[in-house]
């Protein structure tokens, strides 16, 4: 099982982030994805484009940009053009969102439209493509700056069941949102089915890669904590599988205190609102063991083929905090 990370753009010093991303390539991940969200974290594009310039082998892309802070042809632009400066390392993850949303006045149930999503994958997968995609009024758009056709995989995200099996349905890989409970996966899994079978394919088709709240530490209550911030963002969102009433109770709650400009930070109110079970449910955390047997867990649903951490650090940043648990869990 391969092992891949997201990092956020919002450090002090966006040199740090360069850094960071060079560290994932020579620590042996596979894919960078970096978060979209412009009123909490430093712009998306300039970012990414700065990470193709200053490594060689690692992948990136988006993790994920949405629908409702850029047109998709914008978009299309954009990941066209970073292929260009990065030939064949680029992916490109695409969402609904929650923070974007949010910090623009949206919630995130408005910003959840499949209808939405369809638009933007077909349209940017034909720009891409070296074709032309209609525009709302009618009139046909295209790239004409593109010099030939480009092929980059694109990553649709989902937690919900909607979600997940519009991911089935219009993705290349399927990202899931939805923790590292098995059972959920599994419910997930079938929700991803459905859609895959819409386009008269299956789960072999597309690749589904698992996004995971994490945090190592040898001080596990330490840990625990501090992946708090980013299970509340996680648990905004709905699932495929139903909760007991006290767990919809203690969403609720969530949903209703959660503070976007916050968004999946440690030190975050919000956090103190998580439920231990939400944790066991939803992250990798604990000491470094404990997170391998999680892994282990996890990799007993085997058409999970990758798995995205979603790093708090409870110490400042080393080699050792940022080191994957390793490709084979071992």
């Amino acid at each position: 099982m391969l092992v891949e990370v997201l990092l956020k753009g919002c450090r002090r010093s966006p040199g740090w982030g360069l850094v960071g991303r060079q560290l994932a390539e020579a620590l042996g991940y596979d894919t960078v994805w970096v978060t979209d969200s412009h009123l909490v974290c430093r712009e998306l594009w300039v970012t990414l484009a700065a990470c193709a310039v200053a490594t060689t082998k690692i992948k990136l892309g988006p993790g994920v940009t949405v629908p409702h802070t850029r047109h998709w042809s914008v978009t299309a632009s954009a990941i066209a053009t970073l292929e260009e400066l990065a030939p064949g390392r680029i992916v490109l993850g695409i969402g609904t969102g929650g923070s974007s949303a949010e910090t623009m006045g949206m919630s995130v149930q408005r910003a959840a439209r499949v209808a939405t999503l369809e638009t933007m994958v077909g349209s940017i997968r034909q720009l891409v493509a070296g074709g032309a995609a209609p525009l709302e009024g009618g009139a046909q758009s295209r790239l004409a700056w593109l010099p030939g056709p480009r092929t980059i995989p694109i990553y649709v995200a989902g937690s919900g069941p909607r979600m997940l099996e519009a991911a089935g349905r219009l993705g290349d890989g399927a990202i899931m949102y939805t923790g590292v409970d098995p059972t959920i996966l599994r419910s997930g899994l079938q929700c991803i089915e459905r859609g895959a079978a819409g386009r008269g394919g299956g789960l072999r088709d597309l690749e589904v890669v698992l996004w995971t709240p994490t945090a190592v530490d040898r001080d596990r209550t330490l840990a625990r904590d501090h992946v708090r911030g980013r299970v509340a963002s996680a648990m905004r969102h709905p699932l495929p599988v139903a909760l007991a009433p006290e767990d919809e109770a203690a969403v609720g709650r969530i949903r209703a205190a959660y503070d976007s400009y916050q968004h999946a930070t440690a030190a975050s109110r919000h956090r103190e609102l998580v439920p231990d079970r939400f944790v066991d449910m939803m992250a990798l955390a604990g000491t470094a063991e404990e997170v391998r047997e999680q892994v282990r867990r996890v990799m007993t649903v085997p058409e999970i083929a990758r798995i995205i951490i979603l790093p708090q650090n409870p110490r400042q940043a080393s080699r050792g905090s940022l080191s994957p648990t390793g490709s084979n869990a071992e």
